[in-house]
């Protein structure tokens, strides 16, 4: 119902609204109450389907209190057995291509999958399971969650083309082995774009082909002492390796 306020006010600083997440998306909903997953990711696609870019961001909680899983490794991921049961994890992404085939169809609009950690867990067993069970689907690949949990992005990429049109850009502090820190500390760990060991050169050559003319890729800071000026210097950073390449 706020939808033409925000346009409007988008529209007069020259904003342009890349993607909408659907925050009340669960992993556990998609095996257990699949309508509930439905309802939310519709409700988001009726609000962007009028606008320029219509993409839906799907971010995959897990269903359990953020506490409990903030203070478990990146490694052990969520606490939910089912989550960590190949057979439940492969029901919930049929169930999830099934919904994006229909938002599809009825609203004309695509469903980006949002990661954090917990679906590299099991030697990648969400994540992994969502590229194969689930082609219709498509990745807002978190290019840090998915760094610090031990995969490599440029090598999703390489591996799945023609699935992402959407990505967030982060950069990971050197340090020990990243899938043994807790959530938390994962979390608050990401650094300045440039500074940190993600090879922005080699990533942004294959971004460049992989997310087109239309594709968004989103410099995001999150937790951290950042503000305007960070993202000014990492949009400069990332224009002067956009000119090298």
């Amino acid at each position: 119902e706020e939808r033409e306020k925000l346009t409007r006010v988008l529209d007069r600083h020259h904003v342009a609204l890349a993607g909408l997440h659907c925050n009340r998306l669960t992993l556990s909903d998609l095996i257990h109450a699949p309508e509930k997953a439905r309802e939310a990711l519709r409700r988001t696609a009726a609000f962007v389907a009028p606008l320029p870019d219509q993409n839906v961001i799907a971010t995959g909680g897990t269903g359990e209190e953020m506490k409990a899983l903030a203070g478990r490794t990146l490694r052990e991921g969520s606490s939910l057995p089912e989550l960590h049961d190949p057979g439940q994890v492969r029901l919930l992404a049929r169930n999830l291509n099934e919904i994006v085939k229909e938002i599809r169809r009825d609203y004309g609009v695509q469903v980006h999958y949002h990661n954090h950690s917990w679906e590299f867990a099991d030697g990648g067993l969400i994540w992994l399971s969502l590229a194969a069970e689930a082609p219709e689907l498509c990745f807002a690949l978190d290019t840090g969650w998915a760094a610090v949990s031990g995969f490599d992005p440029l090598e999703l990429m390489n591996r799945y083309p023609g699935r992402f049109r959407y990505v967030h850009l982060r950069d990971v502090a050197p340090g020990p082995s990243a899938p043994e820190k807790k959530f938390s500390d994962a979390q608050g760990g990401f650094v300045a774009l440039g500074s940190g060991t993600m090879n922005y050169p080699r990533l942004m050559r294959r971004l460049h082909e992989e997310l087109g003319a239309d594709g968004w890729a989103i410099v995001e800071y999150e937790i951290g002492n950042f503000d305007e000026n960070s993202y000014l210097r990492a949009i400069s950073y990332l224009r002067g390796i956009r000119d090298m390449l």
